[in-house]
């Protein structure tokens, strides 16, 4: 057995009506707090005035920021950063799905330096390198997630859009982990379908890739097959009926345990995300499709880096075609994922998120200046041409 390292350093406070618990959390973080929000909806649905009333009544100074857009931008974050340091806020709330619990780590990384332009910190920036001892430590970060998804609760990375370039880095470091997760199943009973089911997919794509990955280890392959043997059993059952508390639970429980198997738990994503950020970049499509347009066409180019792996892969996903081998099997998979983005209603092409050809040049340039190192987490060795064969295949 591989020697491997691991630590989920996140509190996660699990179940329906956590969300209570979001003042006596924030009161041992700071004194005034800038909430970071969905645009609109959170409003909307009455959760934004729930948590900051909840916030409010164990003491806590509020500072609103309810514009958060759905693929956070890097002026943006910069704009937030600057209205952060003149309240003199002490930390962050993120509310809502990936895009607020990312904007309020990134908010609260670049407070901690100061203030500047995130930019700088991103792929190609002057500071790019968040290992850097001269990198000061985010101020305190607390999220609250509405969304079975994106697994940012139970992570240190966020995702913010280079502007300048469309592209769509991630990166983080030990401290832009959240200090505290709320994960109520309750805030999620109004998802609508079409976000569910993307949301729904991107746990998918991270437990899978999680376990597909040449650094995954003993500890996350327990997680992944866990949270991809929850995601087939409950998924079509929160798209049938969004009401349905428990199979909302099961969804969160999977997406809670696909990012600590991303994150603090010592895998990673592999070529499917490398490839899904750059579309993201450069379309604001939703995260979870863009995986679910590249991800056949990796799986097919992959599957015989590791035989016993994708088997298991075509297993999980529900394949089952007679007496396979395991070659047969593993070659499968990526029928076997084809079948299991059609049910959930997900099967789409490139062209259907908006790339069009001529894209595709910027695209794999920006998978190898900024998700390189996700993409070398593959089993298999990925070149610039095989990249480029790959988004062709998937338009």
């Amino acid at each position: 057995m591989k020697t491997f390292a691991c630590s989920v350093p996140t509190n996660v406070f699990f179940g329906a009506g956590e969300v209570s618990r979001a003042g006596e959390l924030a009161v041992t973080l700071g004194k005034r707090a800038m909430l970071l929000a969905a645009k609109d909806t959170m409003r909307q649905l009455g959760f934004l005035e729930r948590v900051e009333q909840l916030l409010t009544a164990a003491g806590i100074e509020v500072v609103v920021q309810d514009d958060v857009s759905p693929n956070p931008r890097d002026v943006d974050i910069d704009n937030q950063t600057r209205i952060f340091l003149e309240q003199q806020c002490d930390f962050t709330v993120g509310l809502g799905g990936g895009s607020a619990m990312d904007s309020a780590k990134a908010v609260a990384f670049l407070a901690g330096q100061g203030g500047g332009t995130i930019s700088d910190y991103l792929a190609g920036g002057d500071h790019a390198d968040l290992s850097d001892p001269a990198i000061r430590p985010a101020c305190p970060i607390m999220v609250i997630t509405t969304t079975a998804g994106t697994g940012s609760e139970t992570t240190p990375w966020w995702v913010i859009t280079n502007t300048t370039d469309h592209e769509k880095p991630g990166t983080g470091n030990s401290t832009t982990a959240a200090r505290y997760a709320i994960v109520d199943p309750q805030l999620m009973l109004t998802i609508p379908a079409s976000i569910t089911a993307s949301t729904g997919i991107d746990v998918l794509f991270h437990a899978m890739e999680a376990y597909l990955a040449t650094i995954a280890t003993p500890f996350t392959d327990l997680l992944a097959q866990e949270a991809i043997r929850i995601v087939m059993a409950n998924l079509g059952t929160v798209l049938e009926d969004g009401s349905d508390l428990e199979a909302r639970s099961q969804m969160a429980w999977a997406n809670t345990l696909a990012g600590i198997a991303i994150g603090e738990g010592g895998s990673g994503t592999v070529g499917i995300h490398a490839l899904g950020h750059s579309i993201g970049g450069q379309t604001d499509a939703a995260h979870g499709l863009t995986m679910a347009a590249v991800g056949p066409a990796f799986m097919r180019k992959t599957w015989d880096a590791d035989i016993s792996r994708y088997a298991q892969v075509s297993r999980m996903l529900g394949y089952d075609q007679g007496n396979l081998t395991e070659q047969q099997l593993a070659q499968k998979s990526a029928e076997a994922l084809e079948q299991v983005l059609e049910r959930f209603g997900c099967r789409i092409t490139m062209t259907d998120l908006g790339v069009k050809e001529e894209m595709i040049e910027a695209m794999t340039d920006s998978v190898f200046k900024t998700m390189v190192g996700v993409l070398d987490c593959s089993l298999k060795p990925i070149s610039r041409e095989d990249v480029i064969a790959l988004y062709r295949e998937s338009l």
